[in-house]
């Protein structure tokens, strides 16, 4: 009689099923330990229960799987059964809407410092934030700016951090990092372009366009229609605009924002010169102290990373782990460490205050320097308006 030969396969379909079986098993109890853990107000993460049950099951494994395969594995089912309890724990996205009531923290009546001159964008998105009643502080330069506060001539600053078309302000990344100030508020500022001119200046009389560069490459689509037009690169954009209406000569003009013109009286000659109408610049109100108690829907740091393989990757896990938005990363090199660099990283604050605290915790472990910017409210103010 010819003997029976078994069918792996079918073996292997038996097996995976019983493991399908046990590993919800194990859900249901991970469900139950997420309970008592949000109960207590305590991250669903624990690594040392993780690095436990890693080195127990890796010191009774037979074989043939190695060390690195159990690990591989069992870390996978972790995650999941860590997912499992976000989903189940961890409150909805749109329960951690913030609204401006937060901005009401901030001093309105403050001096707010701010780069360039009266009329500037950044004027306009600091009254926007902080009131008319705030007291603008015009600074010449950004190295100007970061020391006004500790200079005593500014409660708050606010700086540029990126613009929508043209990319991050490195210069304010690096000037952020070697001043001690945190973030407290952020606003999300329209840009639109406006070409001034003197009184009895016109399209057709003018020569010479005066403005900070950024401004003329957002506008490349009106030199291109008027090649006649000479771009002359200045310091900044309403600067521009009161040289121009102070001297008097038709054949100038410069390209601002329209408070700009009001403020010097110049006279708007075209509006929107930009080449795209989703132009917005980001920027952040400075402080000396950060205002944890405003709470906020973003939360900022600075974290530097030992060079090695895999150092990002190991950085961003806590966040990746726990659901926590990534919003933006930027890099930055660190002076005097060729190749080495520090990394700012924008995150949307999580509803759960105790996975953003174990998020934390787990950063620090895994980088060789953290810094905590602050958690704060972000506007942003839509073109229509």
């Amino acid at each position: 009689m010819k003997e029976t030969t078994s069918n792996p396969r079918a073996e292997i379909d038996a097996i995976d099923d019983e493991l399908l079986r046990l590993l919800n098993a194990r859900a249901e109890l991970a469900l139950k330990v997420g309970a008592a853990k949000r109960q207590d107000d305590t991250s669903l993460c624990d690594n040392n229960r993780e690095r436990e049950v890693l080195t127990r099951l890796c010191a009774r494994n037979p074989g043939p799987l190695d060390e690195k395969n159990v690990t591989n594995i069992f870390q996978r089912i972790i995650d999941e059964c860590l997912h499992v309890q976000l989903r189940a724990f961890n409150p909805s996205a749109s329960e951690n809407v913030r609204t401006d009531a937060e901005l009401t923290q901030l001093v309105k009546a403050a001096r707010v410092a701010f780069q360039g001159e009266r009329g500037a964008f950044s004027e306009d998105a600091a009254i926007e934030l902080l009131g008319e009643t705030c007291k603008p502080v015009p600074r010449p330069t950004f190295e100007d700016l970061f020391t006004a506060i500790e200079e005593g001539k500014a409660d708050y600053i606010l700086t540029p951090l990126e613009n929508s078309l043209m990319g991050s302000v490195h210069r304010c990344y690096d000037l952020l990092l070697e001043s001690s100030l945190s973030i407290v508020a952020e606003i999300i500022w329209p840009i639109s372009h406006f070409l001034i001119g003197c009184r009895g200046a016109s399209l057709e009389t003018i020569e010479t366009v005066d403005s900070h560069p950024v401004a003329l490459a957002q506008c490349e689509r009106f030199f291109a229609a008027h090649p006649h037009l000479k771009r002359v690169a200045t310091d900044d954009t309403a600067g521009s605009v009161r040289r121009v209406v102070a001297r008097g000569d038709t054949s100038r003009a410069a390209i601002a924002g329209r408070r700009a013109a009001e403020i010097y009286g110049g006279i708007v000659l075209r509006d929107h010169l930009e080449d795209h109408s989703e132009n917005y610049t980001r920027f952040a109100l400075l402080a000396a102290n950060s205002n944890e108690s405003a709470g906020g829907n973003k939360i900022s740091l600075i974290v530097r990373l030992s060079h090695r393989p895999g150092a990002l990757h190991e950085a961003l896990r806590p966040f990746v782990r726990r659901g926590i938005d990534l919003l933006r990363i930027e890099s930055r090199p660190i002076k005097g460490r060729p190749w080495e660099y520090n990394f700012y990283l924008d995150l949307q604050a999580p509803a759960s205050e105790s996975e953003m605290r174990g998020a934390l915790n787990d950063i620090r472990e895994r980088a060789e320097e953290v810094r905590y910017l602050g958690r704060y409210p972000s506007r942003e103010i839509s073109k229509s308006r």
